[in-house]
């Protein structure tokens, strides 16, 4: 009966501030939803590959670019393994695993064609990673034309029929069909290798491949990681240098995150610090609120107490609204969750079931209830004492707390302005990326036709030209966005070279007139070259060679002399965060000179690739109905560059205004508080001859005074954790001042008409009312 009792009290309080309560709802609601999310977000992200047996012991001999020395890759050279198994005692297993070209290829059965993801693996693999069989050949062993596959997938393509003994055809390699000698178990949760075909490993290949090894427990890994700087094995009765990296099989997604992911581990992590903030912001705001209706009914809880009323059964009363508002925003947060679940998913690339969403999102927002419940408990329980005996002694409560609101606001505003400044300087920067012209080269509204060895017959130098969308193309140029490939030669010698100064690894391009006048490329100095043993270099390779005069100076590459005809601006063709390497231009490809077929690059008018991309697709099917258009957007490969950021921005642009719709209502909710108090005080003013004008001055006084405290703090750490950020990009926007005074004007002009309006009718009240009232 006391339950019910004080729940209804609880409701009928909740109803009579429908507003802050709902505000207060919705922030602890977007608080519990962020935070849960990113939660499990980061044990998922964590998950991956810790099922395998011995994962700690477990790593990838990957390599780094020879130009780019701090990226890691995640292949290494196929005769790594080798050189392994005989040379490192450490080593207890090691495999190759080889993953398709693309995450999920095409096959068939009985003309219906199926998207599953293919790996090929040697013999090693089954038994390093415990690969387990259901049905079939046992121990498990794959020849030319088996494969294995899981069961999962067995019943996809076969239902409840046995797939032993039948055959897939495989389009992507001539119609070619291969026999299932096996059912094995999927793995047991996310990988780095998914897998629902296996493929025998072919040992005549001489692609990369992932090497992995599995070392004996106790092993000295930094000695493991010094004896594999410097190795050399024999290929083709050559000696060829290797210096492979380790990494460990369960880091790598947090170390080296590879470009498919959507959100990057820091910025996953990042997220989560925004929902914890968000919840506290939300907790503030609800607490101010309420604390402020315990001090408006502390007449009535004193008299509760009089009347024989415990501490406890009053405390009980309270907490009971508490609950309920928890209670609620759980309720309202599975509501977010269900409309968000989708998109989180998709952003996520967590491939799991509804339920398991579920089941992880509630524990997680049921502990956060439990810890915010335990945090407000021990507040209101201070607040309600303190109350009740300022309340029976007849001591003015107006000052002990005061202290608490003023700090609960300052916080709230310092989160909201901090939120909303690094928001705006990202928004700011990815723009300055995307639309500078200052990164050597013009890519919008550029595209390019991958070369596809199975329909080189196509011809796409007349298609392109009978189409009156397309402005120019470019024919034999491999696409610079992505590179299709990287080549690089040491120099060794220059003119002016010091003795102290070392050879340096510098990369090898390809330009012509006709190339620069495509893309835009701007010559900083001296001319395009006439001759093959005339070259151009970039900005970055003369700052290398030391050099303030570079034209017409000589350079050894490769044993061979170049004279420098002009410098051209660098050019960014990788991710914003790597810089621009030093870069030698020849002046044409063999492909130009021997008329090889390449890629084709081509220029749209603004805002026809669809159009365009749709009728090359259609091109390509009168001529290769079997073979997919292989079309690339220069600006959109550059674009998912930042796909991370992108996605960052968007979540703090939700919690940015989540939280300044909090702080507003905080501030609206003290603002009234403060009337009720000082309404006498106003009165008494208006007799002496005080204007609304000055009234309203008086409180704004008060409320500008937090927001720039709140200001200097939240401008002055946000200055320092963005120009950190910045600092990753290899150019950078600038953090300009009217960015800061935008935010400080917009918050004040935000918190005046918070607060105009319930000062303006409290100061138009008659005060002769108001004091026969008092």
């Amino acid at each position: 009966m006391m339950i019910r009792h004080n729940l209804k009290i609880a409701f009928r309080n909740l109803l009579k501030y429908k507003v802050q309560m709902g505000i207060s709802i919705i922030g602890l609601s977007v608080g519990f939803v962020c935070l849960s999310l990113s939660l499990l977000w980061i044990r998922y992200e964590t998950s991956y590959d810790s099922f395998h047996k011995g994962v700690d012991r477990i790593y990838l001999a990957g390599s780094h670019d020879i130009l780019k020395s701090d990226v890691f890759n995640y292949f290494s050279d196929c005769l790594l393994y080798d050189y392994l198994v005989k040379n490192c005692p450490e080593i207890e297993a090691a495999c190759r695993i080889r993953p398709t070209k693309s995450s999920n290829k095409k096959l068939k059965y009985k003309d219906t064609e199926f998207q599953l993801s293919q790996i090929e693996v040697d013999s090693s693999s089954i038994s390093m990673f415990n690969i387990t069989v259901l049905d079939g050949n046992t121990p498990l062993h794959l020849n030319a034309n088996q494969i294995a596959i899981t069961e999962r997938a067995a019943r996809q393509i076969f239902g409840k029929e046995s797939p032993i003994g039948k055959q897939l055809v495989f389009p992507e390699k001539q119609n070619e069909e291969k026999t299932i000698v096996a059912v094995v178990q999927s793995w047991e949760g996310p990988s780095l290798f998914p897998f629902d075909i296996l493929l025998p490993f072919d040992e005549k290949s001489v692609y990369n491949v992932y090497t992995l090894f599995r070392v004996y427990p106790n092993s000295n890994i930094k000695a493991l990681e010094k004896k594999l700087e410097n190795i050399k094995v024999l290929k083709n009765g050559v000696e060829w240098p290797l210096s492979p990296l380790i990494v460990r099989l369960t880091e790598l997604r947090d170390l080296h995150p590879d470009q498919n992911m959507n959100v990057k581990m820091n910025h996953i992590r990042m997220f989560a610090s925004i929902g914890a903030l968000v919840i506290i912001c939300g907790l503030c705001n609800y607490l101010t609120m309420f604390i402020t209706r315990i001090r408006m009914r502390k007449r009535e809880l004193a008299l509760r107490k009089v009347n024989g009323a415990s501490n406890k059964s009053l405390l009980t009363l309270i907490i009971s609204e508490l609950l309920l508002l928890l209670c609620i925003s759980l309720g309202i947060g599975c509501m977010f969750i269900e409309l968000i679940l989708p998109t989180f998913k998709k952003l996520s690339q967590i491939n799991e079931s509804t339920s398991f969403f579920y089941i992880e999102i509630l524990t997680y927002m049921i502990v956060l209830i439990g810890l915010t419940t335990i945090i407000a408990v021990i507040l209101i329980h201070y607040f309600n004492k303190r109350t009740l005996s300022d309340s029976i002694s007849h001591k003015s409560d107006i000052h002990f707390s005061s202290w608490f609101y003023k700090v609960c606001i300052l916080f709230q505003l310092f989160i909201s302005i901090g939120f909303v400044f690094c928001t705006l300087v990202m928004m700011k920067q990815l723009d300055f990326l995307l639309n500078t012209n200052e990164l050597g080269i013009d890519r919008h509204n550029v595209g390019a036709i991958l070369k596809m060895h199975d329909c080189e017959d196509i011809p796409w130098e007349t298609i392109l030209d009978q189409n009156p969308d397309v402005l120019k193309h470019l024919e034999y140029f491999p696409t610079p966005i992505p590179k299709s490939s990287v080549m690089s030669s040491k120099i060794f010698d220059w003119d002016g070279k010091s003795i102290e100064e070392q050879p340096f690894e510098a990369e090898n391009m390809y330009i012509n007139q006709e190339y620069v006048d495509f893309f835009g490329i701007k010559l900083v100095e001296g001319s395009m070259p006439e001759k093959e043993t005339d070259i151009l270099i970039n900005e970055t390779a003369v700052k290398a060679l030391g050099w303030k005069d570079p034209v017409n100076k000589k350079i050894i590459n490769a044993n061979a002399s170049a004279t420098v005809k002009g410098v051209i601006k660098d050019i960014y063709l990788q991710s914003p965060m790597y810089p621009v390497l030093p870069t030698i231009y020849s002046i044409e490809p063999p492909y130009v000179r021997f008329k090889i077929k390449s890629d084709y690059l081509f220029k749209v008018k603004e805002g026809t690739w669809n159009k365009v991309s749709k009728q090359l697709s259609e091109e390509l099917k009168k001529n290769c109905p079997n073979t997919e258009l292989r079309l690339v957007n220069l600006d959109e490969v550059y674009k998912s560059y930042m796909k991370s950021e992108q996605n960052l921005i968007v979540l703090l642009s939700v919690v940015s205004v989540i939280c300044i719709i909090i702080s507003v209502f905080g501030i609206f909710s003290l603002v009234t508080l403060s009337c009720q108090q000082r309404c006498k005080e106003i009165a008494i003013r208006k007799i002496n001859g005080a204007s609304v004008g000055i009234i309203l001055n008086m409180f704004f006084k008060e409320y500008i005074l937090l927001l720039i405290i709140s200001s200097c703090i939240a401008f002055s750490i946000g200055y320092v954790i963005m120009k950190h950020w910045l600092e990753g990009y290899v150019k950078q926007t600038s953090i300009t001042w009217w960015l800061l005074g935008g935010i400080f004007v917009l918050m004040a002009l935000i918190i005046f008409l918070c607060i105009i309006w319930k000062i303006w009718k409290t100061a138009r009240q008659n005060p002769a009312e108001v004091i026969k009232k008092e």
